[in-house]
């Protein structure tokens, strides 16, 4: 659930080059005294928003800017760093993978109907906004509409669509786009000090962050194991209902995370077959996917997030049945593909 970003001990924190153009417009927006009450910062995982969102509310807090960063030294600083201020507000789920409930949205309402202590800006970041539940979401509306003085709240949100249209129409959203290699690579270099790293950040479809959490304990190991699973369901090697149980050992919306990644990112591929842009399939999957339209991929891809929103959700579906359905759908695709494929082979024969 997090933005799959190292934890920084650098205060304050400094926007990361990729989001040099996002970190610029807000500035303007601030000086001009046009910042809205409310953003959302949208973008795939591992793109550092959050990081983003915490650069701004420090920014903001500071009594002496300088140079458009916090200065890192007054009192309010002071606070900041300490994660005692208290104009300074962060709401995300009590547990990982659990939602954003309503009675933490309700604490939010009476904070911001108040007046700053510190006579400036109240900060409020939610994150992950698509964790709140519908209860939760429609306990911020009043939030969004009616904040006391100058208050701004940050929504972080890896998947936009799956927070609520009336939600998102209160906000001025700024999203995040994929950096290009140019400038994520040397960055991913210095901080991996890996020669992995284009590799890596190819395999994380092109999120600088994402692709240096790799790097930590087995977890390069694991996504290796997930694509490998997924490739044998397409090929017909592993059974939708086998590789539904292998996966249950994993954490099921970090898995739905990844899911979300690589159909997006081979998506892109098909679209652009761009190398350089997007998830590049296993050579053995190539076959498999060439008569695939990228649409189908997409309505696919609203499936798993209709699905993660489940588990979100209070309903507590059963996660085994969940993933064997999303897989046996991914299985129907590759055939549905290869089946076109052929077709358009035969065609062109004299």
């Amino acid at each position: 659930m997090k933005d799959s970003e190292p934890k920084s001990v650098d205060f304050p924190a400094i926007p990361y080059p990729w989001q040099q153009t996002e970190w610029q417009r807000v500035l303007d927006q601030h000086l001009a005294d046009k910042l809205p009450h409310a953003l959302l910062f949208a973008g795939q995982q591992g793109l550092g928003k959050s990081h983003l969102a915490r650069a701004l509310g420090q920014y903001l807090l500071c009594q002496t800017p300088r140079s458009g960063l916090a200065c890192g030294e007054c009192r309010a600083c002071q606070l900041n760093r300490a994660e005692t201020h208290p104009d300074f507000k962060l709401i995300r789920p009590e547990e990982a993978g659990k939602a954003i409930k309503i009675d933490q949205i309700r604490s939010l309402a009476e904070y911001v109907s108040k007046t700053s202590q510190q006579g400036g800006y109240k900060v409020v970041i939610i994150e992950p906004a698509e964790a709140m539940n519908v209860n939760a979401a429609n306990a911020l509306l009043k939030s969004l509409e009616e904040p006391a003085g100058n208050t701004l709240i940050v929504l972080v949100s890896h998947v936009p669509s799956a927070v609520m249209p009336t939600v998102r129409s209160r906000c001025q959203t700024l999203t995040l786009l994929t950096p290009s290699k140019d400038l994520a690579l040397p960055w991913l270099a210095a901080m991996a000090s890996d020669d992995r790293a284009e590799s890596l950040l190819q395999f994380a479809d092109g999120a600088p962050l994402a692709a240096l959490a790799l790097l930590n304990g087995d977890l390069l190991e694991q996504r290796q194991g997930f694509q490998s699973t997924l490739s044998n369901v397409a090929l017909g090697q592993v059974s939708p209902l086998e590789a539904a149980k292998k996966f249950l050992d994993l954490d099921t919306l970090e898995l739905m995370d990844w899911l979300i990644a690589w159909v997006h990112g081979i998506a892109c591929y098909l679209s652009a077959k761009d190398s350089g842009r997007g998830q590049i399939p296993e050579t053995s999957l190539l076959p498999l996917l060439e008569g695939l339209d990228p649409t189908l991929l997409y309505r696919y891809l609203d499936k798993i997030l209709m699905s993660k929103r489940q588990l979100l959700s209070s309903a507590n579906p059963n996660k085994q049945l969940l993933l064997e359905e999303i897989l046996m759908d991914w299985r129907a695709l590759a055939r549905l593909s290869y089946g076109r494929a052929r077709q358009a082979r035969a065609n062109e024969l004299p």
